[in-house]
């Protein structure tokens, strides 16, 4: 693992080439917290390189904006195959499938959002629970999109999630919960029979209050705090927030992505479930 200020986590395998991005998939995650890029050898069914940019330059205390940070990427100005890009968001609302009605997109986000007339507003489908997901990622975020990655429409964090989700229930009935966390807000999901009941994030900035919101939801649908806690996102091993979650269950798991395809050995110095999203984002299609 090469440790630096410019990039404060790059894990590449020596197969990596970059004159061959051609057959390589490139997953993004834009977020609060930085940029984290993930690239897939196609030709190997291999995760061949990880790399995160902080927004925040480590002891500069200074903030890079998402644009500074993809230009300076040598990667990223490269073609691929295909582009994921992942955009966390707390603003976002599912709609079931049978009466979702395209022409009334802005309608159902604007009635439990209160957002500017020039707020964008992106969907995606969700074969898992059937529904269609309408976010903003912020104008930002947006516009960086389209001036490097035409054509291309953003996910939002809930459909990887939710991919992973339906793959860790598929052969099983039992209840399944799972605890995203992101840098601002932590996202909760259950599942039970194989079906979605309860999906929804919260604005969350301290560590000592991700507990709070999990076992709050738990203890009004009823479910005690002996069951598997599944956990993913920005949550270390023993962390502040890690800590807050066993005073509270002793059955604490950290969440390993569920994909066919595998993983270079360089990246075994990492916590596949800090990663997810990013690698669970191309079993979306």
């Amino acid at each position: 693992m090469t440790t630096s200020q410019i990039y404060p986590l790059e894990l590449l395998d020596e197969t990596l080439d970059i004159n061959a991005t051609d057959n390589y998939d490139l997953t993004l995650e834009l977020s609060e917290e930085g940029v984290s890029l993930a690239v897939l050898d196609l030709l190997r069914g291999k995760y061949v390189m990880l790399r995160h940019y902080p927004r925040e330059i480590p002891d500069g205390g200074s903030v890079r904006s998402l644009g500074e940070i993809i230009d300076s990427d040598d990667f990223l100005r490269r073609h691929y195959r295909k582009v994921f890009v992942i955009t966390p968001s707390l603003l976002y609302t599912l709609v079931p499938t049978p009466v979702y009605e395209p022409r009334l997109r802005d309608d159902y986000f604007r009635f439990n959002h209160n957002v500017t007339d020039e707020t964008q507003i992106l969907s995606n489908t969700l074969p898992f629970p059937d529904a269609v997901v309408l976010f903003s990622p912020g104008n930002e975020v947006l516009e960086k999109i389209s001036s490097r990655w035409r054509d291309i429409t953003p996910l939002h964090h809930i459909k990887p999630l939710l991919q992973h989700v339906f793959s860790a229930c598929r052969t099983s009935d039992e209840r399944y919960i799972h605890l995203h966390v992101d840098k601002s807000f932590v996202t909760v999901i259950i599942a039970e029979k194989k079906n979605l009941t309860f999906c929804n994030s919260f604005a969350c900035t301290a560590n000592s209050d991700v507990a709070y919101f999990l076992f709050n939801v738990l203890d009004r649908k009823g479910i005690k705090n002996d069951e598997t806690i599944h956990v993913s996102g920005s949550v270390e091993p023993y962390s502040e927030a890690h800590i807050s979650l066993l005073n509270f269950a002793s059955n604490v798991k950290f969440a390993s992505p569920i994909i066919r395809q595998s993983f270079s050995y360089v990246m075994n110095e990492v916590h596949l479930h800090r990663w997810l999203n990013l690698f669970t984002a191309p079993s979306c299609e």
